[in-house]
């Protein structure tokens, strides 16, 4: 490739310059997954002792099963580590050092203006139906992930993430063209990238099923290691391995088929009930450990190690478009009555961690604002109020105008420790004269229905780039803040978050800081309040992987014979 692109293949991970290879390497810690039975920080092989065996079923508990296993549309946590282990994609990102790798994808090259990338494709790989995995299988994959498909009910859920996607070329059976209308230098990572939103294939036969049938998890046929069998809603999903599997990235440095025959994932929405199953026996891995939990499981011998997953840390978004949100001051004061280094201190276990901006710290690009636009000050926050016009009322809710000072949010139920969080900051808004209602389960809610009547808006994005951002709350992708077409500055509001798709490396760290003012300082969009998620396992399960998204992939997972 000449000087105005770049390429790599497996041999050269990245042939960039040393301020990408640098930029890259900076991606590599993440956490807030909770691993028990494991010691050291960084360390993801449970209990990884002696040499694997193969076969065996691992039951693993969670607090709730996704609503979709479909890559291209689910929304939660549970649901992308679920779709983790049934598809794969273009590229294979080092959760250590985070440097880009092949994986269904050997070779790839962009050019100098960041708006075409193409894409050398491995021969020998298949969808779990037996189809080929060609150049037209990431056409049709993103083509409708990005446009949707009206007469089957699929949204165009991919237009926040892929952003001014153009088309995709087929060069030959192998060989595929991605081109963009602008420049887009996030586009690699997300082709790596196994959270909410990810670039996954999926077979035409699943291409041409409706949303409805999609819903059923045997209906999602992909690439990866394991397949649906058996699926119970709401309790229970079985899979097994594929017998021919051989494409795992190098990276991970395992030849052939997952060591598991079968994974049995059921849900238990009671922490009590999923830690008393871990106590007896009846199951040996489980998600979703509360912090008083942990500190039983430690004191059974149970070992604890912990990672957080890069991103937006757990917060609110603000909806700029209803009133009394619309009102800066009253967003100032909710950020400035939220507690972060209490919570942490008096809420939230050790492997959770306060939170300093609207992404996790070891996202590159990261800016700390805790001693700035998010420090507590309860004072801050009424003056604030205040100053603002909004002044106590008889039941101690303040009123401006003659209209009392009351917010509609939504929560978290999969998260432990969103509700706890969620309600002390419920508490200290209410002690200041703001009342907040707060649905934690969102899930039936329309998306007009939100954006209309409620004020605030749960966040927890993984992505272990700046770019989520981007994604997330420009006013032209995402627009998770509602921003109005006549707010103020808009159009340079927009040109703020595109800068983070015009550079890449090094160079995209004053564009990453410039959002963040942006986000924290100027418009305030977000109030972050932390970020985690977990994983439970006893002796006799070896080998939990946690990616550089940190999300499961049970590949290499084994059990005593």
């Amino acid at each position: 490739m000449n000087d105005t692109g770049r390429s790599a293949t497996a041999e050269s991970i990245f042939s960039s310059t040393p301020s990408r290879r640098g930029f890259l390497a900076m991606a590599g810690a993440f956490g807030g997954l909770l691993l028990i039975g494991c010691g050291a920080e960084g360390n993801s092989a449970v209990h990884a002792d002696g040499p694997p065996v193969r076969g065996g079923t691992l039951t693993f508990a969670w607090l709730g099963a996704p609503e979709s296993i479909d890559p291209q549309v689910n929304s939660s946590f549970a649901g992308a580590n679920f779709s983790n282990n049934i598809v794969d994609r273009l590229l294979f990102q080092d959760r250590d050092t985070g440097e880009l790798g092949p994986w269904l994808a050997t070779k790839w090259e962009y050019n100098a203006d960041l708006t075409e990338y193409t894409f050398t494709l491995r021969e020998d790989v298949t969808f779990s139906d037996g189809t080929k995995f060609t150049a037209t299988s990431v056409k049709n994959n993103l083509d409708q992930f990005y446009f949707g498909d009206e007469a089957l009910g699929i949204k165009p859920n991919g237009k926040s993430y892929l952003g001014p996607y153009k088309e995709s070329v087929v060069v030959s059976e192998y060989v595929v063209k991605v081109l963009f209308g602008a420049p887009n230098s996030s586009f690699l990572q997300l082709t790596a990238h196994s959270g909410t939103g990810n670039i996954s294939f999926l077979a035409e036969r699943t291409l041409r099923s409706s949303a409805k049938d999609r819903l059923n998890p045997s209906a999602v046929i992909g690439t990866g290691p394991f397949v649906v069998t058996e699926y119970v809603p709401k309790e229970r999903t079985v899979v097994v391995r594929r017998e021919d599997y051989r494409w795992a990235p190098a990276a991970l440095r395992h030849e052939g088929a997952a060591y598991l025959d079968k994974i049995e994932f059921i849900t238990i929405p009671e922490a009590s009930v999923r830690v008393g199953a871990l106590q007896a026996g009846d199951v040996p891995a489980a998600f979703d450990i509360l912090p008083t939990d942990e500190k039983v499981l430690t004191a059974l011998g149970f070992e604890l190690t912990s990672r957080t997953v890069p991103g937006f840390t757990l917060g609110w978004q603000f909806n700029l478009s209803l009133a009394p949100t619309d009102d800066i001051a009253v967003r100032r004061a909710i950020v400035a009555a939220t507690d972060r280094a209490g919570y942490k201190k008096s809420l939230l276990s050790a492997s959770e961690g306060e939170a300093h901006s609207v992404l996790t710290d070891k996202v590159p690009g990261f800016v700390d604002y805790s001693k700035g636009a998010l420090a507590f000050d309860l004072n801050k926050a009424r003056k604030l109020l205040d100053d603002a016009g909004w002044k106590p009322g008889p039941n101690g809710i303040r009123e401006r105008n003659g209209v009392p000072l009351k917010l509609k949010g939504t929560g978290n139920i999969l998260v432990p420790d969103a509700r706890v969080a969620y309600e002390a900051t419920q508490a200290a808004l209410k002690s200041i004269g703001i009342d907040v209602e707060i649905i934690f389960d969102s899930s039936n809610i329309p998306a007009k229905q939100l954006t209309s009547e409620f004020h605030l808006a749960n966040i927890n994005r993984a992505r272990n780039d700046v770019a989520v951002l981007n994604t997330q709350l420009n006013p032209t992708r995402g627009n998770g803040a509602v921003i109005p077409e006549n707010f103020p500055d808009r159009d340079r509001i927009v040109r703020t978050f595109n800068a983070l798709d015009t550079a890449i490396g090094a160079a995209q760290i004053p564009a990453a800081k410039a959002v963040q003012d942006l986000i924290h300082e100027e418009l305030v969009l977000i109030d972050p309040h932390f970020q985690t998620s977990q994983v439970a396992a006893v002796k006799g399960v070896h080998n939990i992987h946690l990616d550089a998204s940190g999300r499961l992939l049970f590949l290499r997972t084994w059990v005593n014979g």
